[in-house]
């Protein structure tokens, strides 16, 4: 009698602490839609900020840059740089970046992204 006791008083200690946990989910998301520069017209883009278990992740892609195809693409938010690319031939380039080199995102942070030139190719802001 005593064991059955026991087990039922640790089974729903456990429920409760799962119950309890909470869930690992992103928090702080920030999403930003790219627009092509008056030079690149055609090109789009997004763009989507979140930190997770406190780590920052930046997920970033342009598209439509056929014209560009082959070159380097910079990635930078608010005036940092977070990653670089190469526009694949059907005009993509994306970055999937995490950890400390990303800085915190808010509203109306911007990414930019240029050629290594210099040109910019698109920009947005985060909302």
């Amino acid at each position: 009698m005593r064991a059955r006791i026991s087990i039922t008083i640790i089974g729903i200690l456990a429920a409760l602490a799962i119950a309890a946990a909470p869930a690992s989910a992103a928090t702080n998301i920030h999403q930003a839609t790219l627009k092509g520069s008056p030079g690149f017209p055609a090109v789009t883009g997004n763009a989507k900020f979140s930190v997770d278990d406190g780590v920052r992740q930046l997920e970033a892609e342009i598209q439509h840059a056929k014209s560009i195809a082959g070159t380097k693409v910079r990635f930078r938010v608010d005036g940092v740089t977070v990653g670089t690319a190469t526009v694949n031939s059907v005009g993509t380039a994306r970055i999937n970046k995490s950890g400390g080199g990303i800085p915190a995102v808010s509203k109306g942070s911007t990414i930019r992204v240029r050629r290594l030139t210099g040109a910019l190719v698109a920009s947005g802001t985060f909302s």
